[in-house]
């Protein structure tokens, strides 16, 4: 195993060489096999070659700033090994500042590998608007878009410490996880609040033993590891986080699993959006969430 994940995983007895297999031997960019435990079902890949660097020399063509127009749909274009998947994009951003709202309020932020921006830009009420972020045409972009934004590359750029800080689909693409995260904590005022957004390893199609599109489309190399609730929470007290609470969120709804169960390919929230009602789109993300089967987890930590 070439993942520092790995060595993570095994310190916490989170995982068992006993009870690994081999999910896929290719995530849907590279040649890299993903592993998963049988028993607490974790998923992680076998190796990382995505390092700061790469990371920082890196040009994505398919995201906001980047993205397409199609009938008023933004439209990104995901990179496999068989060619580019165009597929709708959800306004998370938007989402984001308004499900957090009250907690964001009159707040020193900031947003831990922020990206272009967008999730700052869309909150209403702050103190301060601060991001880290490795790439390049990304800082480059906020320094001349979002000038409230304060930005840099570098976490001990800012000299203060934050109320809030906000990592949105960022911590499954860091090796050294826990150092990471006591990093973070550093920087957090007494009583300051972490917000974590992830991908799940028990979402509802990764468990359809007979959907094997889905996995060849959602493993990518630059996600190291699909946490479970249980490994979620303990990377966080392991890192010195206290009063954690972890919700299951589903942001793909119906419609989206009914293009993936048909049509085996994503966009199925545009494709049926007009035969499947708000209702039921609720309903069923509901019933993710009893089952703890949603796409998502979020946790806010103290």
């Amino acid at each position: 195993m070439k993942n520092p994940i790995y060595d993570e995983l095994t310190l916490l007895k989170l995982i068992s060489k006993k009870n690994l297999i081999t999910l896929s031997n290719t995530t849907r960019d590279k040649k890299i096999k993903v592993i998963k435990d049988l028993k607490t079902k974790i998923i992680f890949l076998e190796k990382y070659i995505t390092n700061s660097d790469y990371y920082s020399a890196l040009k994505y063509k398919d995201e906001d700033r980047k993205s397409v127009n199609q009938s008023k749909r933004k439209i990104r274009n995901v990179k496999t090994l068989s060619g580019n998947i165009k597929t709708p994009m959800i306004n998370d951003d938007h989402r984001r500042a308004s499900q957090f709202d009250k907690l964001l309020k009159n707040k020193n932020i900031l947003d831990f590998g922020c990206g272009w921006g967008s999730f700052l830009s869309n909150i209403k009420n702050y103190k301060s608007l601060n991001g880290v972020e490795l790439r390049k045409e990304c800082i480059d972009h906020i320094k001349n878009k979002h000038k409230k934004i304060k930005i840099s590359n570098d976490i001990n750029y800012f000299k203060k410490k934050f109320d809030i800080i906000t990592m949105f689909h960022v911590l499954e693409h860091i090796p050294y996880q826990v150092e990471t995260l006591k990093i973070l904590k550093s920087k957090l005022k007494n009583k300051g609040k972490i917000i974590i957004e992830i991908p799940h390893a028990e979402d509802f199609l990764i468990l359809q033993d007979e959907l094997k599109e889905f996995k060849k489309f959602t493993f990518w190399s630059e996600h190291l590891i699909l946490h479970t609730y249980k490994s979620l929470k303990s990377i966080l007290l392991k890192s010195g986080f206290k009063k954690i609470n972890i919700q299951y969120y589903q942001r793909y709804n119906f419609s989206n699993h009914l293009g993936w169960f048909i049509n085996r390919k994503p966009g199925g929230h545009n494709f049926y959006k007009e035969i499947v009602s708000d209702s039921l789109n609720s309903s069923y993300c509901d019933n993710l969430k009893k089952l703890g089967q949603t796409d998502t987890l979020i946790a806010i930590a103290e």
